[in-house]
């Protein structure tokens, strides 16, 4: 590089540093041919969704103009449901954009619904919130030194509540002092403003204060929103004559109370969910005729 072309260029930045000072950096950039980066989200979802945390995953794709790397820097995040902020903070980022290429990075968020149920006081669990989710971008640009993109993003999470569980009835097969075996209607209701799909129960059953049961099932069982309702049969066999005479004579008689415990795990429209379930309550037995 010649002097002439030295002494050009050194003029170019004086004019372009007195351009900003009078018109603005946006006029500086126009002038000299920059370009900004980009930034928007392109997806939401959630995972481990349970009664007292999901995390929120935006996923961001970022756009590089520029023939050299572009490092990350950090995000801010505001999260608000009706004027009402919930959530909010900064996250460092790591690596860099490759040059003149886009790249999608993945921000997790951990939402704890205790804080949320604390500041949304007309929210309850079951319920449908909408949010509006509004973030900063930054990142440290060539020449045009840090910069923040703004990023907004509308939608809608779950507050999950676990179902209502009630043995309606259970109907011996088999019934003697060496094996018992037979089968339990269950009745679950989802208390949840959307739709859920059973996809597996983890349960420990006990009848008369002893546990006579423990297992998993997996089994597609839809419940509607709101109230839907569905039953499903577990199977159970046990030797009476292990638990002792008085478990077999509670068997044998007309009923029992029950306490049943476990996990079910569920396939909805926001993402897998894992639900406790806990029914206790008084049973009929039924005796199938051989």
């Amino acid at each position: 590089m010649n002097k002439t072309t030295i002494h050009t260029t050194l003029w170019g930045l004086v004019l372009a540093l007195a351009v900003c000072g009078l018109a603005g950096c946006g006029a500086v950039e126009k002038a000299m041919g920059f370009r900004k980066p980009t930034a928007k989200i392109v997806g939401v979802r959630f995972r481990n969704i349970s009664l007292t945390s999901a995390t929120f995953v935006f996923d961001v794709q970022i756009g590089n103009p520029y023939s050299v790397p572009l490092p990350l820097a950090n995000i801010d995040y505001a999260l608000a449901s009706e004027g009402s902020s919930f959530l909010s903070g900064k996250a460092d980022l790591q690596g860099t954009i490759p040059a003149q290429s886009q790249k999608t990075v993945s921000l997790p968020l951990v939402l704890e619904y205790l804080g949320l149920l604390r500041v949304l006081r007309n929210v309850r669990p079951g319920s449908v919130v909408p949010y509006t989710a509004e973030m900063g971008l930054s990142v440290d640009a060539p020449v045009a030194g840090p910069l923040r993109l703004p990023l907004r993003k509308e939608g809608k999470l779950p507050v999950p509540a676990p179902p209502r569980v009630e043995i309606i009835e259970i109907r011996w097969d088999k019934l003697g002092l060496d094996e018992a075996g037979g089968r339990v209607r269950l009745q679950l209701t989802n208390q949840n403003k959307f739709a859920v799909t059973l996809s597996k129960l983890t349960y420990a059953l006990s009848l008369g204060g002893v546990q006579v049961a423990k297992s998993s099932l997996a089994r597609a069982v839809p419940f509607g929103a709101d109230g839907g309702e569905g039953t499903i049969e577990i199977p159970i066999a046990f030797s009476p004559k292990n638990l002792g005479l008085a478990a077999f004579r509670m068997i044998t008689g007309k009923g029992a109370g029950y306490d049943l415990d476990g996990t079910m795990d569920a396939k909805t429209d926001f993402g897998p969910m894992s639900l406790p379930i806990k029914g206790i309550g008084k049973t009929v037995f039924r005796r199938l005729k051989g």
